[in-house]
């Protein structure tokens, strides 16, 4: 007559649970280095889901607002004193970066990375706040845009590192709706935006170290 063969010992409870302990602390890490240290600057509230994306040069941008005119040739800037679009969107590694108006003073650079002016900016913004030109209250937001993989310094996610920007940077769609949304029409383009929500300034082209101090402590004293 044949025995009956013993089932097998059940696991303890507490094994099951180390396992799953494991597993959760496992993709915790995996999503932790995806991600990296890439900074959000501030949420919108468009509602629009901007949670991940893949790395890539160019990125979806959600604009939540009016667009901005583009500057006038002559005579007064009609987007003075106006709240600029609330601009969702990404890094050049696929994590969410957002510019809304208010909450702190930002200061916001359209850069394209085969423009010699800004090559030539880049260095004078970092000598600028290097030297204690930029105040404590004001944020920096670069917005890669414009970008060309046919034109010099492609990609610009390589090119931002290389021009050692320090601060964040929203890498802009393929047909450049955050400048677009901004009424940027040459660069680079700094936009700032004051803490509250107000366009300060709009100025284009290169400016030395003693002017852009000039424009941010005006824009920041209105």
């Amino acid at each position: 007559m044949n025995k009956r063969s013993a089932p097998p010992p059940k696991k303890p409870w507490w094994l099951w649970a180390a396992v799953g302990a494991i597993i959760v602390i496992a993709l915790g890490i995996a999503a932790w280095a995806t991600t990296g240290n890439d900074p959000k600057v501030s949420v919108g509230t468009t509602g629009t889901d901007n949670s991940s994306s893949s790395a890539a040069e160019t990125q979806p941008v959600t604009v939540g607002g009016t667009a901005l005119a583009p500057p006038p040739q002559s005579g007064a800037d009609t987007a003075i004193g106006t709240t600029p679009p609330i601009l969702k969107g990404f890094t050049f590694a696929g994590a969410p970066i957002d510019i809304t108006p208010g909450g702190r003073a930002k200061m916001v650079v359209f850069l394209a990375h085969w423009c010699p002016h800004c090559n030539r900016e880049i260095p004078v913004i970092e000598a600028w706040a290097a030297g204690g030109g930029l105040p404590a209250n004001l944020d920096i937001i670069g917005v890669s845009t414009g970008v060309a993989a046919d034109r010099d310094n492609y990609p610009p996610s390589a090119w931002i590192v290389k021009m050692a920007w320090k601060w964040p940077v929203m890498a802009d769609s393929a047909q450049s709706d955050a400048a677009l949304a901004y009424g940027v029409a040459s660069y680079p383009t700094f936009a700032i935006v004051g803490a509250d929500g107000k366009v300060k300034v709009r100025n284009s082209g290169e400016l030395p170290v003693a002017d852009l101090d000039a424009m941010v402590k005006k824009a920041l004293a209105s």
